[in-house]
């Protein structure tokens, strides 16, 4: 398991590694070299995953709730959190989106910010609208959390393409409250180019509160990791 604190050595080394992984996809996807560096670079890569040979990595709800303690707790709440698949510092599929909670006159509210290459193309240099409607539901999943309304997870979400989202540029979301009542709560956001006062995309969700339970096996449905 890794550690909390960014001087952490095995963390550090993780992301690190995520991020030339990410560099490397990047690279398979927008270079064209010929046979001969295609061949060596899959030499490379194969020497790579050999290097990474070791024990499964388990998941948070895969380990017995005996086994958790305080400081184990922290540490599968910070492992999830880097292994998420639109924020994860150590999951290469991550751009990696950052998530914040920010505050207006409307009160507080959630941010996002990522910055997205052709991999996530769909039409000529814009970004895949199914790929887009994955980053809102991972930036809506935080807003539950600014009613204290625990665990949750989306029971609908609605996009609204009114432009296409460009590539390469830094996007911001914004996602607040619209409705809390009991176990509903319904939140709305929107994606936005830096500097420019349009929206490309807004987004509403549905949010049900589920309740935290044991499960069998030593499992667990809610813990360190918010639901989405």
């Amino acid at each position: 398991m890794t550690s909390g604190p960014e001087s952490d050595p095995l963390r550090a080394a993780g992301i690190d590694l995520a991020h030339e992984v990410r560099a490397l996809v990047a690279d398979v996807n927008r270079l064209a070299p010929g046979v001969d560096g295609l061949t060596e670079a899959r030499r490379l890569v194969a020497e790579a995953r050999r290097g990474l040979e070791g024990p499964e990595r388990r998941r948070w709800y895969e380990v017995p709730v005996d086994e958790i303690d305080e400081d184990l707790e922290a540490r599968l709440r910070i492992e999830a959190g880097d292994h998420s698949l639109f924020r994860g510092r150590r999951n290469p599929l991550a751009p990696p989106l950052v998530v914040s909670t920010e505050t207006d006159d409307g009160g507080p509210f959630v941010v996002g910010s990522v910055r997205l290459d052709r991999c996530r193309e769909g039409p000529p240099e814009r970004l895949h609208g199914g790929y887009l409607a994955g980053l809102f539901d991972d930036v809506l999943s935080g807003v539950p959390s600014l009613v204290d309304m625990g665990p949750a997870v989306t029971a609908r979400l609605a996009i609204r393409y009114r432009q296409a989202t460009p590539l390469d540029v830094d996007l911001r979301f914004e996602a607040r409250v619209v409705r809390h009542s009991g176990r509903r709560l319904v939140a709305r956001a929107r994606c936005m180019v830096p500097g420019e006062d349009r929206s490309t995309a807004e987004a509403e969700a549905l949010f049900v509160a589920v309740a935290a339970r044991s499960q069998e096996a030593g499992r667990r449905e809610s813990g360190p990791a918010e639901s989405s």
